[in-house]
This record gives structure tokens, C-alpha cells and sequence, in this order.
């Protein structure tokens, strides 16, 4: 003996009245009754007599209190959700007297949304939609939306939506009760050639007309079966459904969803959009202040020496300190058997009297050099005004030639005037100026241009550079070093460098007692202001994002509340919960996407006005394009995953009842 495609056995359906808690209404009492393929099922009774529990029950949206409901021999009454869309998908298709279009979408994609729940291709999904309303007498209304088609068209649609999946059941809920005669015969009698088919057609009717063409009329009284003529006879054949494939709604679908809905609510998508976007650019311009506020800290702390090492060392011998001996050899040394060693520069420093003329200045700082351009005590390029450095050659013959700063050719050589070629002298040696240095690197635009010596306080642009062997063996005969200056590569090893350095230099000389001192507690108070204002920027760019974040749950929030019948029509046609919060999150993704990208750009376009405005260094990094947009996506996803969640756990039966 057959099993019947639909069984139902002592089923009840009771429902809380609301008041004390108890399960007082009782919809439907103790239903048994069967149904088989090509069956074409009229249910008639009075209103509040369960015919719409009934076709609840049937088509999985609901479950009994008590009993049991097979479908094609499987108990449905306890499957879980995710069971229960899989069933509606499968084997239901819906009709509902008020059509439950999406109005957004076209007949085509109304009839093609079942399919999209399958994993079914898009191509071929639409072809077969565009199919089925050609089939059914609407091939020419494939692009119009709900709000083009008349009752009777709309009807049509909802029925060819429910054929989409192969639906071996369609469950009609008062389907001509919107139309007009006309229209009625035309829906009737599609219903019929689908019971001819195979398909089991119930449907749910006060329409006298539609129970005359019915091949068999169940009646329901108090939620009871009272009458039941059985004359409906099965045909030969049946209708598989359409299982398609295990896999949730594709994103792309859902991302076209997304866009759709964007299209058709264009202030929420719009406030969605503005939301993220101001929230973005905040984060842009936040990360951007923090950048440039690191730089400057990255900058003073290169001024500061924080890659440098000063080599020194001295004895107290005769009531007066002698110092370690240095020299050029040393130098060369430490930068050749020294890891982690960028350059070594040694120093060769007196102070001296320079004359020009009648003119004359007792207390001027000059350096004897061995590199090719000019730099400050911190290794800093500084820039030339006139002429050129000393060469290698000049070094090699010991040239008497001289680089002098900008306030020894003023005093001696006249404001602005062209030194190259004069002679000045230095301690009564006669040295030719080869070049005139421009404002000193460190101090340009600060209006102080001063260092303290052991002279006192000097101008640091009150220099002399001259070759390092014309210093040593002319000026000074002698190549003892002031101090040797290294300079390393990685600071975070620069403890390890020093102590190789101190080694090498106490075996090169065979003593102990050599040091090397650099400003690590300044550097690191430096490093940690440093860092404390990018923690205070970052945490003002997270309460930005914040905002954004729930101005972008409110709406989707609202959305939800506003298309809960919506997402009732998906769960009826078989949408899981995942589904729906896909959908969703997509909705939310595609929007606070488009706002990412609108924040960056005007992140970046607005950098100078944000210059001016903050009066602070701005630095823009490229990593700041892809962490903006991920954080434009990341809000979506994050404010998104509530509304989400919320809309997949929507009651359908609830949610089709929402006007």
C-alpha cells in the first residue's frame, strides 16, 4: 500500500489566549486526513473555524501541539528550523490572496527568488523563470514590477514563484479573493492543469465557485473536520521537487539584493551610507594626525640622536682630565668589524679665530671632516646655499679650503654677498671659502639657532668645515679625535652595539674604561608621549566608528521592523535562518562598503584643510586605504549581525500575518 504525500494524524493546534499563560484556543482538534498527488483540495468553513492554521501546518510554517505530520513519510513535527525551510523549499509552493510580491523586484525576480535558496546558477535560474511566466500567460510582463500588472497577473506570478522549485504541493490561501471574474477562471483553471500534472493543489476558500471546481471539499467547523467528500482523485503521475544544491543563498545574490534594496529606499541607504562615511573620514583623519604627530616624534627623536653613540673615555691624571685616545684608525675600525653599524663619523673639533679683512670673529667652531657633504652633529644632511663641499681630492692633498656658515660670511664678507673665492683665516692659516651653508636643518623656522659648548652658548651656524687631513696635519698636527660618533641601524639592538664597540675599542688601545652614551630615557619619554597620542587618536577614531556603527543598526533595525512580511515571503519559500541573515548582512555590507570609500576619499582630499584647521603635522600612510575600507566593511558586519540575527528569527506564520 502507497504512503500518501501528506498525512496527518490526531492533529492539534493550540495557541496561548494571552492571559494566564495557558493554552486556552485550540485552532485545530484532533485532524487526521490525507492528501495525494493530483489531489485538487478545496477547505471551506467559517471564518475561525483553522483553515489557515491548516495550511500552516501543511506547509511546514507551523507545527502541531500534538499529533503527528508526515510529508512524503517523513515526521516533520520535530525537524528544526533549518529542516523545516529545507521541507518548504523542496516540496511547498505558496499563494497568498494578497500576492506577497516583492515590489522592488520584477516578475521575473520574484519568481526566481526559491531558486536562489538552492544554489541554483543565476543564468539558468532566470531562464527557467522567465519560462514559467511565459508558460502561464505572462511572457510579455517578464520586467514588470508588481506595481505594472493587474490582481489577476500579480496572482499569476505568486503561482509561478511557487512552481519555481518543482513544488510537488501548492498550498493556495484564498487566491481568487482579489480578483475579478475573469481573472478567476484564468487562475482556477491553471490550478487545474497543475492537479492534471501531478501537483497537489489545496486550497484555502469562501468562494462557492472555487469549491465547485474543486475535486474535493474538506469543511472545518471549531477546528474540526466535519466533512470530507474524498472524491478528489489522484493522477497517475507526481511531481518531484526540486531539491537543488546544499548551500546556502550565494553572496552574490545576496549582494545583488543588497543593491536592489539601496535602489528602492534611498534615504535609509543614503543615511547609511553618510553614517559610515563620516565615521571613516574621522578614522582618516585621526590615523592621519597620529601618523604626522609619529613622524615629528620619528624627527626629533632622529635630532636627539636616537640611532647614535658617542665614543668617549678619560682619566683625571695631574689635576686635570686627559682623554682617551680616538683616532681616524678607530673610526674606520669600528665601522669595518662592528655589526649593526650604519656609519661611524669621527670628530675633529676646535674652536678658533676666523679673520677677513679687518674683520674678525674669536670664537668660531671648525670641524675637520672626511665626508664629502656637509651634515650636522646628528649626521643630518645639511643643505648648501653657495658653492660646493670639500672633495676627496682636496682631502688627499690637503687643500686649505673651507665650507663657512651663513653668520661668518655676513660679519666678515658682507649680508648676502658672494664669498666663493675669498680668503679668510683661521688661527693666521689662510684657507679659501669654497662654500657658504644654508639654514641649519634642526633649527630652520624656530628663530633658535644656538647650542650649548664649552665655550658657552654659540650659534650653530657659526661653523668652519674644512678637509679632515688639512685640519689634522695643517691646523691642528694632530689626528686625535674629539669623540667618534656611530651610528646604528636597528636601535632596538643598540645596547649589544655599544658593548662590541667598548670591546674593541679597550682591545685596540689595551685599557678599560672607554664609554658610549647615548639619551635612551629621553628617547624612550619621547616614544611613549609619542605613543600615548596615537592610543588618545585611535580611541577618539573607535568612538567615531561607534556612532557610525549605530546610527547603522538603527536603520537596519528600522529596515527589519518594516519588511518583516518580506522576510516572511523568503521563509515561506524556503529561506533558512542563515539565509536571512546573509541577506542582510549584505544589505548592511553593500551601503557601509560604498561609505568606506566615500570616508577614504574625502579622508584624503581633505588632508590640507585638515592641516590648517589642527595646525599639526598630518602624514598619510598607504595602509590607511585598505584598514579605512575594512573598517567601513568591518561596521557593516559588526552593526549589521544584530538586525541580522533578529530578522532570521522572525515566526514566518507571524510574519505573513504583519500588514
Amino acid at each position: 500500500m502507497s504512503t500518501a504525500l501528506l498525512q496527518l494524524e490526531g492533529v492539534s493546534r493550540a495557541f496561548d489566549d494571552g492571559d494566564d499563560g495557558e493554552a486556552a484556543i485550540e485552532a485545530l482538534a484532533d485532524v487526521t486526513l490525507e492528501v495525494d498527488a493530483g489531489e485538487f483540495v478545496c477547505v471551506i468553513g467559517p471564518s475561525g473555524s483553522g483553515k489557515s492554521t491548516l495550511l500552516h501546518i501543511l506547509g511546514c510554517l507551523d507545527q502541531p501541539t500534538s499529533g503527528a505530520y508526515r510529508v512524503a513519510g517523513e515526521d516533520v513535527t520535530a525537524l528544526g528550523a533549518d529542516d523545516l525551510a529545507r521541507r518548504r523549499r523542496e516540496t511547498f509552493g505558496f499563494v497568498f490572496q494578497n500576492y506577497n510580491l516583492l515590489e522592488s523586484a520584477t516578475a521575473r525576480d520574484n519568481v526566481e527568488m526559491p531558486a536562489t535558496y538552492t544554489g541554483e546558477p543565476r543564468r539558468q535560474r532566470r531562464r527557467r523563470a522567465a519560462e514559467i511566466l511565459r508558460a502561464i500567460g505572462l511572457g510579455d510582463r517578464v520586467d514588470h514590477r508588481p506595481a505594472e500588472l493587474s490582481g489577476g497577473e500579480q496572482q499569476r506570478v505568486t503561482i509561478g514563484r511557487a512552481l519555481m522549485n518543482g513544488a510537488q504541493v501548492i498550498l493556495a490561501d484564498e487566491p481568487t479573493g482579489a480578483v475579478d471574474t475573469a481573472q478567476r477562471d484564468k487562475i482556477l483553471g491553471l490550478l487545474e492543469r497543475l492537479a492534471d500534472r501531478g501537483h497537489a493543489i489545496i486550497v484555502v476558500s469562501h468562494d462557492a465557485a472555487v469549491a465547485a471546481r474543486a475535486r474535493r471539499r474538506i469543511e472545518l467547523a471549531d477546528g474540526r473536520v466535519v466533512s470530507d467528500d474524498g472524491t478528489g482523485k489522484a493522477s497517475e503521475g507526481s511531481v518531484a521537487g526540486r531539491v537543488g544544491q546544499p548551500g546556502a543563498m550565494p553572496w552574490l545574490a545576496a549582494v545583488r539584493g543588497g543593491w536592489t534594496w539601496m535602489r528602492s529606499h534611498r534615504l535609509a541607504a543614503a543615511l547609511t551610507v553618510a553614517s559610515v562615511a563620516v565615521g571613516v573620514w574621522s578614522v582618516v583623519a585621526l590615523l592621519g594626525l597620529a601618523e604626522g604627530a609619529h613622524r615629528d616624534a620619528a624627527g626629533i627623536l632622529e635630532r636627539m640622536g636616537a640611532n647614535r653613540l658617542n665614543v668617549g673615555g678619560y682619566e683625571f691624571s695631574g689635576q686635570r682630565f686627559v682623554l682617551f685616545p680616538q683616532t681616524l684608525a678607530d673610526a674606520h675600525a669600528i665601522a669595518e668589524q662592528v655589526a649593526n653599524v650604519q656609519s661611524v663619523v669621527p670628530v675633529l673639533n676646535r674652536r678658533s679665530a676666523v679673520n677677513a679683512g679687518s674683520q674678525g670673529i674669536d670664537d668660531v667652531m671648525v670641524r675637520a671632516v672626511i665626508h664629502t657633504e656637509p651634515r650636522t652633529t646628528d649626521n643630518v644632511l645639511w643643505p648648501l646655499e653657495q658653492g660646493t663641499f670639500p672633495t676627496e681630492g682636496d682631502n688627499d692633498s690637503l687643500a686649505q679650503v673651507a665650507v663657512i656658515g651663513r653668520p661668518i660670511r655676513d660679519r666678515l664678507i658682507g649680508t648676502d654677498a658672494n664669498a666663493l673665492g675669498t680668503t679668510i683665516f683661521l688661527d693666521g692659516t689662510p684657507f679659501e671659502v669654497k662654500g657658504v651653508l644654508g639654514p641649519h636643518p634642526g633649527r630652520e623656522g624656530e628663530g633658535v639657532a644656538f647650542a650649548t659648548t664649552e665655550s658657552g652658548l654659540v650659534w650653530q651656524e657659526t661653523v668652519v668645515f674644512i678637509p679632515f687631513r688639512t685640519g689634522a696635519e695643517v691646523l691642528y698636527g694632530t689626528d686625535q679625535l674629539n669623540f667618534i660618533q656611530v651610528f646604528v641601524d636597528d636601535v632596538s639592538r643598540i645596547d649589544e652595539t655599544a658593548a662590541d664597540v667598548r670591546d674593541l675599542m679597550n682591545r685596540r688601545h689595551d685599557r678599560e674604561g672607554y664609554t658610549l652614551t647615548n639619551r635612551a630615557e629621553q628617547l624612550a619619554a619621547h616614544m611613549e608621549l609619542s605613543n600615548l597620542h596615537a592610543t588618545i587618536l585611535g580611541a577618539l577614531a573607535g568612538v567615531s566608528l561607534l556612532a557610525g556603527g549605530l546610527a547603522v543598526m538603527g536603520v537596519t533595525l528600522a529596515a527589519v521592523s518594516q519588511r518583516t512580511r518580506e522576510i516572511g515571503i523568503r521563509m515561506a519559500v524556503g529561506a533558512r535562518r542563515r539565509d536571512i541573515t546573509l541577506q542582510f548582512l549584505a544589505e548592511t555590507a553593500v551601503p557601509t562598503t560604498l561609505g568606506g570609500g566615500a570616508g577614504t576619499l574625502l579622508g584624503l582630499a581633505t588632508t590640507p584643510f585638515l592641516v590648517w584647521l589642527a595646525d599639526a603635522p598630518v602624514a598619510l600612510a598607504p595602509w590607511f586605504v585598505p584598514v579605512a575600507l575594512a573598517c567601513g566593511i568591518a561596521t557593516g558586519l559588526v552593526f549589521g549581525i544584530v538586525p541580522a540575527r533578529r530578522a532570521s528569527r522572525l515566526d514566518p506564520v507571524a510574519a505573513l500575518a504583519t500588514t
